[in-house]
């Protein structure tokens, strides 16, 4: 089966020849795996052995170039969609935590160069690979991104701050992707968004919260999504379990990293429960096994995880995070040989 229609299946719950294999690979680890199989890249190591290679972040991530004004500090370390365009880096700088609303110069559709979309979006898929784009920020995760938590859990409880901070972002955001959609010519398969909300046991924020502020503006755009074909790929870390349903009913096509080792975050009890109506990518633990433990115990983890979750498709096997620094080569070489014997390795 080609790559593409595998992960094409896989979440649309067409069972494929075997479930795709999804994950996210950092140096100096990604040199070790790669030199490992003897590949050159990604692509390499795909055509040598079968490994699919499904993301949303690495080189099948095509993105209209920010052309806009520079951001203090972030000119040599971003400048994409994701974070270079608001001037956010990560958890280091925060744009809004220390000015108001008006004094911020928001993003606008014009700080974008699109020319080269449709042709980079063409390209991936004629590598027999699923395209993605987006990318999709406008969340608690992006709030806190732009703010800093010592300010959003003020700002949650501020109405009138609410209303202001929310429709500038949907100012922005939804013109932003009506014009990649109409850039794009229909070529992007998957949208990918993040939103991370929980602990290890408990959310960030108040489910209710959640709804009122930052649910409606994620359903807009993923219906905006779903209009021109792409599916929508959400990641959220920790524990979110009491927001499942409200992502279904916005219109998440696939969640991520369904992690084991959260409260109420088992992935077979996920896929009983939601798993007619929501694919998964992810499962495979990352903390306890993939980090701490040994290539047995990783082979077996993947091997549980791909008879629990495969049949009917609606599984992208892969980390409950990503391939980490602090994985050791030996046990992610352990994760992608398993993997690669999708449900033929179960028994």
């Amino acid at each position: 089966m080609k790559r593409r229609q595998r992960i094409l299946d896989a979440v649309a719950h067409r069972e494929p020849d075997r479930p795709p294999i999804g994950f996210d690979l950092f140096e100096p680890l990604r040199g070790e795996v790669l030199r490992h199989f003897g590949a050159e890249s990604l692509e390499d190591l795909h055509g040598r052995t079968g490994i699919d290679g499904f993301s949303v972040w690495d080189w099948p991530s095509v993105q209209p170039a920010y052309v806009g004004p520079p951001r203090p500090g972030v000119e040599a370390y971003d400048r994409s969609m994701a974070y270079g365009c608001w001037g956010k880096v990560g958890e280091r700088i925060y744009p809004l935590r220390d000015i108001p609303l008006d004094a911020y110069r928001w993003p606008r559709v014009e700080d974008f160069d699109f020319s080269a979309l449709a042709e980079g979006l063409r390209a991936v898929r004629d590598r027999d690979m699923t395209t993605a784009s987006g990318h999709a920020g406008c969340g608690w995760l992006h709030h806190v991104q732009m703010r800093s938590y010592d300010q959003v859990f003020y700002d949650i409880l501020d109405d009138a701050f609410m209303e202001e901070y929310i429709g500038r972002n949907r100012e922005f955001l939804v013109a932003y992707f009506r014009e990649l959609f109409r850039q794009a010519g229909g070529l992007v398969d998957f949208i990918r968004a993040d939103e991370d909300l929980g602990g290890q046991d408990r959310m960030l924020i108040p489910p209710d919260l959640w709804r009122r502020w930052y649910k409606p503006l994620w359903k807009e755009i993923f219906d905006l999504c779903h209009r021109h074909g792409a599916r929508v790929w959400l990641h959220s870390c920790g524990y979110c379990r009491p927001l499942v349903e409200d992502f279904i009913g916005i219109g998440v096509d696939v969640l991520n990293p369904l992690p084991p080792y959260v409260k109420d975050g088992d992935p077979l009890d996920m896929k009983r429960t939601y798993g007619d109506r929501l694919a998964f990518d992810g499962g495979v633990d990352q903390m306890n096994v993939l980090v701490q433990g040994n290539p047995e115990a990783v082979r077996q983890e993947v091997r549980r995880r791909l008879r629990e979750l495969s049949p009917g498709g609606g599984y992208i096997v892969g980390p409950s995070q990503v391939l980490s620094r602090d994985v050791p080569a030996e046990n992610a070489i352990a994760f992608l040989e398993t993997a690669l014997e999708g449900a033929g390795g179960t028994e």
